[in-house]
């Protein structure tokens, strides 16, 4: 009799192995790129047919690609801190560049970790405290092996990229010539600064390329969400540093197997806080209500249009390397964007513009010099107007999409400009944001003028 029992006991002891293993994979898997200092315009899915990005182009066709992603601010620690925690910089701390959030502020790993995930951060980190982000951490070369493991738990990966942040230098084989870039004067130094970066974009995608073929190869692929984006736009004038659309306008690809309808596009206002209630919503982890995010999940499966009908940012040059102090905030609607400039009398300064860089073959100095020593007006007028902004700038990015006619004057929107600027008032009292009452300042100028 007992020789008849243990066989049938190790049957359902594997029987019961099988299960537990097989619901322990039934939540997906998620992973994460996050690249640094890409903008959006820079990839092949985006129409740029001379950057070279293959990895990036692929997600876009087995996913949806959101053409009005943005970040609330355009250097690294913040934009990393609102990623992880759903809530804007001044809301979770972190507000300037090599900031930490609060005390008591939980993270992605936090709620993931709760619900049974294995949470990684493989790569460049740029957050803090490391107690208020708990991931595993592990370099990237160490992805292979960790997917290579055995997996009794889904996992949230985050792939963290350290390219294409500057400094720049043209690759051998890179690019050659290229379309100068429409809201860039058109110089050598300019064309050759554009190069070196798009060679940059192209190593980030080879790192991409790396992890999606381990995915493949591994059989993970399939039950995997899988999600592109940058923490912000590239080192460029009117880019990174600002609150401009080249700065905080990024890529966002979601691939969501079995949901989201391969090659589908949207142009739905999205803001990074959205991301980490949108990956708690995809696999069923209910999202706190004192998020400032929303999810987009009724975007993905195309059942709205749209979940936001305005978005903010925010932006200090506190905390950036020889920089002086320039606070900027802006409220982006589906056709306008309002930016308040509320230290407007000072001259925009930061040592990247400012002093050339040893590091590298072409830097953003020599670009901007080139601009004022090139005789052209349009140029010169551009480094004038970088250096020195108006208190108040409104674009209709439907029209003007590179931001070149600031059309605040415009007597026909006197009424856009004011409540959009309540709209942003109302915003930063709700963030609790330090220069409520610089902004309340500037406003009663607006009713003056």
């Amino acid at each position: 009799m007992r020789k008849i029992c243990y066989p049938v006991l190790f049957l359902a002891m594997l029987a019961l192995t099988a299960s537990l293993d097989t619901y322990a994979q039934h939540q997906p898997n998620i992973v994460v790129f996050l690249s640094d200092d890409h903008g959006q315009e820079d990839a092949g899915c985006y129409g740029n047919t001379e950057v070279i990005t293959p990895a990036i182009d692929q997600l876009a066709r087995e996913g949806m690609v959101f053409t009005r992603a943005y970040t609330p601010v355009s250097v690294c620690a913040p934009s990393r801190s609102a990623l992880f925690t759903g809530l804007y910089p001044h809301r979770n701390g972190c507000s300037r560049n090599h900031g930490s959030v609060f005390e008591g502020i939980k993270s992605l790993p936090h709620y993931f970790s709760a619900a049974g995930y294995d949470v990684i951060l493989a790569g460049k980190e740029h957050i803090k405290p490391k107690g208020a982000f708990p991931f595993t951490y592990m370099e990237r070369h160490q992805i292979p092996a960790y997917l290579r493991g055995k997996h009794t738990q889904p996992f949230c990966l985050i792939v963290s990229l350290n390219a294409p942040h500057q400094p720049y230098f043209n690759l051998k084989g890179g690019q050659g010539n290229i379309t100068p870039k429409r809201w860039l004067p058109n110089t050598p130094e300019t064309r050759q600064y554009t190069a070196a970066y798009y060679d940059h974009v192209t190593l980030a995608d080879q790192e991409i390329g790396s992890v999606l073929y381990w995915l493949e190869r591994l059989g993970l692929n399939e039950n995997s969400i899988q999600l592109y984006l940058s923490d912000h736009g590239p080192a460029f004038p009117f880019a990174k540093w600002t609150l401009y659309e080249q700065g905080i306008r990024i890529p966002l690809i979601v691939k969501w197997p079995g949901v989201v309808q391969p090659g589908t596009k949207t142009d739905a206002l999205v803001s990074m806080v959205d991301i980490l209630p949108t990956l708690l919503d995809m696999v069923g982890i209910a999202a706190p209500e004192a998020l400032d995010g929303r999810s987009i999940t009724p975007v993905l499966k195309q059942r709205t249009t749209a979940v936001n009908d305005r978005i903010y940012g925010c932006y200090t040059n506190l905390g950036v390397q020889g920089a002086n102090e320039y606070p900027i905030r802006t409220v982006i609607t589906d056709r306008y964007k309002l930016i308040v400039n509320l230290r407007s009398t000072h001259r925009f300064s930061l040592k990247a513009m400012d002093e050339p860089d040893k590091r590298a073959v072409i830097d953003a100095k020599r670009v901007l010099d080139s601009w004022l020593t090139s005789g052209d007006a349009d140029a010169i007028h551009r480094v004038q107007h970088y250096r020195s902004r108006p208190p108040i700038e409104l674009y209709n990015l439907a029209e003007d999409p590179y931001e070149r006619v600031n059309q605040v004057h415009d007597e026909a929107l006197d009424g856009t400009v004011m409540e959009m600027y309540q709209a942003l008032t109302d915003w930063m009292k709700a963030q609790n944001d330090p220069l409520l009452d610089e902004m309340e300042a500037i406003k009663t100028q607006l009713r003056n003028k």
